[in-house]
């Protein structure tokens, strides 16, 4: 069996939709359409000069004080220190023989109510 151009990809839809009208382009403002004074106007503003693209963006936030940054971090320090001392020890055997003993008691109580339903 063979498959051709045709099965993967029908005629139908490889055909481009018809494109759409757009609207006409925005040109500069004429005489007849000046925007009011003291009003922004859509778009560039043509000034005749190349921009200045070496201005700093504003800051969205006021940057941390090396005060707060010091308070944060001894709250934080503080807060990882006291979880590590109540964390509880990694002990392997007590966890597997927790565990064993969970499965056998669950294993007991399936089998009591296997027999409860016979």
């Amino acid at each position: 069996m063979s498959a051709s151009l045709e099965d993967a990809a029908p005629a139908a839809a490889l055909r481009t939709p018809p494109v759409a009208p757009q609207p006409a382009p925005r040109t500069a403002a004429t005489p007849s359409q000046k925007p009011t004074p003291g009003a922004p106007t859509p778009g560039a503003n043509v000034t005749g000069a190349y921009p200045d693209l070496n201005v700093p963006p504003a800051s969205a936030t006021a940057p941390i004080a090396p005060s707060e940054k010091d308070a944060l971090m001894r709250d934080l320090t503080a807060t990882r220190q006291r979880l590590e001392n109540s964390a509880p020890a990694n002990n392997a055997d007590a966890e597997a023989r927790r565990l064993r003993n969970l499965a056998k008691t669950h294993a007991e109580r399936q089998l009591q109510e296997i027999e409860k339903t016979e």
